[in-house]
């Protein structure tokens, strides 16, 4: 007789306290940000290790390191996804899964720093080249996002604009600044805390509405247990 084994509780996700604190967290760095850009361009010039640690633009430093971590949250969650739907044979378990995998490279990106890398190999900005790919990228998803319930649906196309908006927008915005020559400028990295926030905001929206999902748009907490029948 098939035994089924219920293997315990993967994780468990609060749907609304997570995204509140993480917010709070996206907040504090943005905070620390501004506070330290002003100290350094209008008070007095602070050393380069330690403006490098609070500059939401840098690599090295605490902004980077939290949005690696939120990107590799929300990929987590899309392969959990994606997970329990093939486990139940349900459809579109591949586009949870590919979207995932997205996301895993977002991450490896604002670590690697891939788009600087085509930024120093190319003559034009890397914002054209991935705001086709963004557009390309929702149209092949259309079907998806009809398949998705109305709010799920509509909290992924904004957080997709809201990141991408930033991510695209605003830094070909600021490519103005580099042409001039304008990057250690106060104006200039007081623009790029909002670019870099808005970023966050976007994936912090689409790791809510995922939980949300989940949930089934309910107020609860993401559990996921795996049935296997020998």
């Amino acid at each position: 007789m098939a035994k089924k084994v219920i293997i315990g509780i993967q994780s468990t996700y609060a749907v609304n306290r997570l995204p509140l604190k993480l917010t709070i967290i996206m907040l504090v760095l943005a905070a620390c940000h501004i506070a330290v850009m002003i100290v350094h361009y209008t008070m007095t010039e602070l050393p380069w290790l330690l403006r490098e640690l609070f500059d939401l633009d840098e690599e090295q430093s605490f902004g980077t390191w939290f949005t690696v971590v939120i990107l590799l949250f929300a990929a987590r969650l899309l392969l959990l996804q994606a997970r329990r739907l093939r486990g139940a044979k349900l459809p579109h378990h591949m586009s949870w899964m590919i979207l995932g995998l997205g996301f895993c490279f977002l991450s490896l990106d604002e670590v690697v720093g891939l788009h600087e890398t085509l930024n120093t190999l190319t003559d034009f900005s890397w914002t054209l080249p991935g705001a086709m790919v963004s557009m390309l990228v929702g149209f092949i998803y259309i079907p998806f996002l009809n398949y998705l319930p109305s709010r799920t649906r509509l909290l992924f196309m904004l957080s997709g604009a809201i990141y991408v908006g930033a991510a695209v927008g605003i830094e070909s915005a600021t490519d103005w600044y580099a042409d001039e020559d304008l990057l250690d400028t106060l104006e200039y990295n007081l623009t790029t805390v909002l670019e870099e926030a808005l970023e966050m905001t976007g994936v912090i929206l689409f790791i809510y509405a995922i939980l949300s999902h989940m949930a089934g748009g309910k107020n609860k907490d993401v559990t996921e247990q795996i049935h296997i029948e020998p």
